[in-house]
């Protein structure tokens, strides 16, 4: 299947920074938003951008490949936070994204992350076969 994908296109999302996005190691009460949960916010962006102007069908989603990510500034948790993404480039099902983070005082996060376009029925059947090879019954 061929998917219209336009470099360039935009999205921008405001997301609420809540405790279970923190550190846990610097000091007690910390409330820090950690680097996994920046990241998970910005390939979540990058996702929905895809659902919202390419992959509009249900079977039709994407998988994060490629993270290149600077965590570049501390936010406190309780913030609210502003992710963007670019769509940079294409290569058939590869899409390659640049993203951003800001909280409302400076950039706190920056790189690229690529996504690859799966048929999410296809992409089940060669988990289940995996997991049936690895001998996992869960």
């Amino acid at each position: 299947m061929k998917f219209d994908v336009k470099i360039g296109t935009t999205k921008i999302r405001d997301v609420k920074t809540s405790s279970n996005q923190t550190t846990s190691f610097l000091w007690e009460g910390e409330n820090v938003l950690s680097t996994p949960s920046l990241i998970s916010e910005m390939e979540e962006t990058c996702r929905l951008l895809l659902k919202d102007f390419v992959l509009k069908e249900k079977e039709w989603d994407s998988v994060g490949t490629i993270v290149d990510i600077k965590h570049i500034a501390t936010t406190p948790v309780g913030s609210t936070i502003r992710l963007k993404s670019i769509i940079e480039s294409v290569d058939n099902r590869r899409v390659m994204f640049i993203v951003e983070a800001f909280d409302n005082i400076e950039k706190i996060g920056e790189g690229k992350h690529e996504r690859f376009i799966i048929n999410v029925p296809n992409f089940r059947t060669k988990f289940e076969e995996k997991k049936r090879k690895l001998d996992i019954n869960k």
